[in-house]
């Protein structure tokens, strides 16, 4: 039962993240102007004017060691209630099951999840649900806008507030997040309201935020999960025949 119901676990967060990739990103065409430009979102939560969007690097790329408390998720409306620790180092992600069941690394470079728990080991070949945004800029051929848009303060850090576009060459419409970016975190995320079409949206937040090198047995998994069970169900030598 405990093996099934990981199984679950697994498959859902990753088919969710499938999900997300294929039809946020597909959403209505993007409005245009009379000159047949999209107009440029960016005004912020103080009011201010947004300014021209230039072609920049993911900004979480830059965040490559670091823990957190992970709250909500792409996939829960309005404040997620969703709560459990991630961590990554370099393209490696561990994300704890919010149920407390097991635990699931993704390589962010290949996509690929495994899940592990105290029932055994699932592969699949797609990002687990939990990584999106860090994920969200990987695929070839992204390109990101970042807009400025003023500051403001959560939970006690003062933020620089932007709006960041994702947009890929397979999708009509673009991913729009907006990021409030703590300054004594030196600029990471604590906060991400991802605004989707018909005036909803979806907020994250990160907390117990710490920066820095992480411990590497947190990330350890097996190379393939029919390799650890074919170990694990090779017969122990009995003392007779040592």
């Amino acid at each position: 039962m405990v093996h099934r119901l990981t199984r679950v676990i697994l498959l859902l967060g990753c088919l969710e993240a499938s999900t997300f990739s294929k039809t946020t990103l597909a959403q209505a065409p993007k409005e245009q102007d009379s000159a047949g430009q999209t107009p440029a979102t960016g005004q912020g939560s103080v009011g201010q004017s947004a300014v021209a969007p230039t072609a920049t690097p993911y900004p979480l790329d830059s965040f490559t060691e670091f823990s957190a408390v992970m709250v909500g998720s792409r996939v829960q409306s309005g404040e997620g209630t969703d709560e459990g620790h991630v961590y990554r180092s370099g393209k490696l992600m561990r994300m704890e099951d919010p149920g407390r069941r097991g635990y699931f690394v993704t390589d962010l470079t290949t996509g690929e999840t495994y899940g592990m728990s105290e029932a055994g080991c699932m592969h699949d070949s797609r990002p687990f649900i939990r990584t999106f945004p860090f994920s969200a800029a990987a695929k070839p051929g992204a390109t990101v806008t970042r807009v400025a848009a003023g500051k403001g303060t959560v939970e006690g850090h003062s933020c620089q507030i932007e709006n960041v576009t994702v947009s890929l060459p397979d999708f009509a419409n673009a991913l729009q997040m907006r990021l409030w970016e703590a300054e004594d975190l030196q600029g990471f995320p604590i906060k991400i309201e991802f605004l989707l079409p018909g005036g909803h949206e979806a907020i994250v937040h990160y907390r117990n935020v710490v920066l820095g090198p992480q411990d590497p047995t947190l990330f350890i998994h097996p190379k393939s999960c029919e390799q650890l069970l074919k170990r694990e169900s090779t017969p122990k030598a009995s003392p007779a025949q040592k």
